[in-house]
């Protein structure tokens, strides 16, 4: 109790003399140059492992002071400075790096960053239980700017002090480069009330794209498992937290550099999933998060809005076969939640021992760019959206047992939950086509054929597995070109067939009309008679067939003749 206690004062007292003067400062001027700022922190390789980072004006030297007592932090652990100048010329360029290790599990921790003696905090963390019976819980949201609402809220639902970890599913400040990097140092500012007290996990979006260098998320961030700046060929990883083993993957992948780092990430999560399946006696839950969606509804006519959707063609059987029970995903800043379905069939619709992956869509933590229109329609798989209701919520997840799992969208303004389900799995492990009611079976399979006929006129090996470690799967994108090549191969088939078609058509088009013309012409011809030789030109003449017509009715091929018209002969059709 006082430790709680202790922990809320310092983050009021820290909040009351800093938060104003962070959000607003200017970015360089009557700065102390060695000053630790932007402090925010992550999960090393493990959950007993904590990364501090924080940026400079200058280069200075690296340093944590740390402890459980927050008068006595005696501990000390030195780390690294990089210069960080790509899109960067008016941002912070001295970036620092620390990790702490063999951490106690289960106990508060305050720390301070120190540049050259110069220190800032301090600020807490806490450290996960040991093992993996125990219940984590995690703020989940992706698409979050400088401008936006949920910011002051997230920050009140940290200080209650019962999260795991945030996880941030890609765009951040919009954008990290803009202004020559001096948003990015905004952002960082914005959220480090949050991420300076709880584990800061995220993954790439497009907004971080930065002509294919992904260059500040790169930098500013430092996740599980791999190198610091994260090498852009490696932007993925993987990390055990409780009952939980979590894949941040990079949709980004299929949409940069031609393609050319899909077959790596591809052949990383088909060993970690075999890893991870071999271990589900100990982590029996599978989530990935990635930015872009495989299926979505909004009208955008983004990558998940498409018949081909790349991250859809690269993932789905991967996720499938793998038996990923959870995906969490972003980028459309609206809210959706989906039944569990394979290649648009639905499987069930309920969350009762799902056979495919649940996928969840939470994008609306807030941005300059609004909310995103979902489409009227429904399609058979979404369950629930919400686009501009959902604007500025956030998703909490919390892994209960073995079995059973939350989850909820809440309004930040009121707490309002906007969205919530229990999915329960009692049989963790990857997905069978074969073991699927015999018509979604059949469903399915359809959808399969179809795929391969549009995939054997592309002439590209999509279903072929690349230097596999696991299973026999089907999926992903061939060695021999990348995803644009596809793309380009698959549009011209599609751009010869569209030609054969219109060209069918605008030939039978032409011959019908010659038909109507020819038979119009006919029926002309038969209406004109010859005039008789001994008319005569002093009265109206009609035809002999008009003495045929009975009842006062008209012959339809009948005319007369007008002769007394000073201007001469005139002709009109008789007609009804």
């Amino acid at each position: 109790m006082e430790s709680s206690t202790l922990m809320l004062f310092c983050a009021m007292l820290h909040t009351f003399v800093f938060a104003n003067h962070t959000d607003n400062r200017p970015m360089h001027e009557n700065e102390v140059p060695c000053h630790p700022e932007q402090v925010h922190i992550a999960f090393g390789d493990t959950t007993s492992q904590v990364v501090i980072m924080w940026a400079t004006q200058e280069e200075c030297s690296t340093l944590v002071s740390y402890g459980t007592d927050p008068w006595r932090l005696t501990s000390k652990a030195t780390g690294h400075m990089e210069h960080f100048t790509d899109f960067n010329r008016q941002g912070l360029q001295c970036l620092h790096r620390v990790k702490l290790q063999e951490l106690v599990p289960e106990t508060t921790y305050f720390y301070r960053p120190l540049s050259d003696g110069v220190s800032s905090g301090p600020f807490f963390f806490k450290t996960p239980p040991a093992g993996q019976v125990w219940e984590p819980e995690f703020l989940v949201y992706g698409d979050l700017g400088v401008q936006s609402d949920s910011v002051p809220y997230l920050n009140t639902e940290v200080l209650g002090g019962n999260y795991t970890a945030v996880l941030h599913v890609g765009d951040f400040g919009y954008n990290l480069r803009d202004e020559d990097g001096q948003v990015g140092d905004q952002f960082m500012r914005v959220v480090e009330d949050i991420a300076a007290r709880v584990p800061y996990m995220t993954s790439p979006g497009n907004h971080e794209i930065d002509e294919d260098t992904f260059s500040h998320y790169r930098h500013r961030f430092s996740m599980p498992n791999t190198e610091w700046p994260i090498p852009v060929d490696k932007m993925w990883y993987s990390l055990d937290i409780g009952q939980v083993h979590f894949i941040s993957y990079s949709s980004e992948v299929f949409f940069t550099q031609q393609g050319v780092h899909v077959a790596a990430q591809r052949n990383w999560l088909m060993a970690d999933l075999k890893q991870a399946n071999d271990n589900r006696r100990n982590c029996p839950w599978v989530v990935a998060y990635g930015h872009r969606p495989m299926y979505c509804s909004n009208t955008d006519g983004d990558d998940c809005t498409l018949g081909a959707s790349k991250v859809r063609e690269g993932l789905e059987d991967l996720f499938f076969d793998y038996g990923v029970d959870l995906v969490l995903q972003a980028h459309e800043h609206s809210y959706e939640r989906l039944w569990p379905h394979y290649k648009g069939v639905v499987l069930a619709k309920n969350y009762s021992n799902p056979q495919a992956p649940v996928q969840l869509i939470t994008g609306a933590a807030g941005s300059r760019h609004g909310f995103d229109e979902e489409n009227k329609t429904f399609s058979d798989w979404s369950a629930f959206r919400m686009d501009i209701k959902a604007f500025n919520s956030y998703g909490r997840l919390k892994v209960y047992n073995v079995t059973h799992l939350y989850w909820e969208q809440v309004s930040v303004k009121d707490s309002h939950v906007l969205d919530s389900i229990w999915i329960t799995q009692e049989y963790h492990g990857p997905f069978h086509k074969a073991e699927l009611e015999t018509d979604k079976a059949k469903k399915i399979e359809d959808k399969v054929k179809d795929e391969t006929v549009i995939n054997k006129d592309s002439d590209v090996p999509v279903h072929q597995v690349i230097n596999s470690n696991g299973p026999d799967i089907s999926s992903g994108v061939g060695p021999d070109k990348s995803i644009t090549e596809k793309a380009r191969s698959m549009l011209q088939s599609t751009n010869i067939r569209l030609a054969l078609g219109i060209g069918g058509g605008v030939l039978g088009l032409v011959i019908v009309i010659t038909i109507l013309i020819l038979q119009k012409q006919k029926r002309k011809a038969r209406k004109y008679r010859r005039w008789d030789e001994t008319v005569d030109y002093g009265r109206k003449f009609y035809s002999s067939g008009y003495s045929q017509v009975h009842n006062g009715e008209k012959d339809t091929d009948e005319f007369e003749a007008e002769v007394n018209e000073p201007s001469g002969a005139t002709v009109k059709l008789l007609t009804e």
